[in-house]
């Protein structure tokens, strides 16, 4: 986790997509999903609020990049992010926005956030997972981008949520 501290993550937000300190983080990713139980909650444990708050900007991220590639497996791995920084944001609303994007993203590609949720809940804290649930079963005009002051940017190859 220490990477994500690294000063070179200021200005992650407004980075083009793809760029390499997405790579930075999906290698954190990978290491969280095949690390077992007690290395993932060390993982946990290490993040701060400048860590998650990187993880969360990863999350939106990749809702765009799992349109532009049709990729859910991409959905699923910026949900894991989101999923991890549940209890380590400043403030945990912070995360509204890449659910917001990550829902929106999973039914332009035929899924639903339910069954991504589904898919992601076995590494994740419980207590992680119950947040994530909550969102999804929010009313659909409460969990919409517009809701949550986002919007689509282009199409296709060049979608971005911002």
């Amino acid at each position: 986790m220490s990477r994500l501290k690294d000063s070179r993550f200021d200005g992650y937000p407004r980075c083009p997509l793809p760029h390499e300190r997405d790579a930075t983080v999906d290698a954190v990713i990978t290491s969280y999903l095949k690390g077992p139980a007690p290395v993932r909650q060390r993982a946990i444990d290490d993040l701060d609020t400048r860590s998650a708050s990187v993880l969360s900007v990863y999350g939106q991220r990749m809702a765009s990049a799992a349109v532009r590639a049709g990729s859910v497996e991409t959905l699923r791995r910026g949900l894991v992010a989101v999923g991890m920084t549940q209890t380590r944001l400043g403030d945990a609303r912070e995360n509204l926005y890449p659910l917001a994007a990550l829902n929106d993203a999973a039914s332009l590609l035929g899924t639903s956030l339910r069954s991504l949720i589904t898919d992601v809940s076995d590494p994740l804290l419980s207590s992680a997972v119950d947040t994530l649930r909550a969102f999804d079963q929010r009313q659909e005009q409460d969990e919409s981008l517009e809701a949550m002051g986002l919007r689509r940017l282009g199409d296709g190859q060049t979608l971005l949520y911002s």
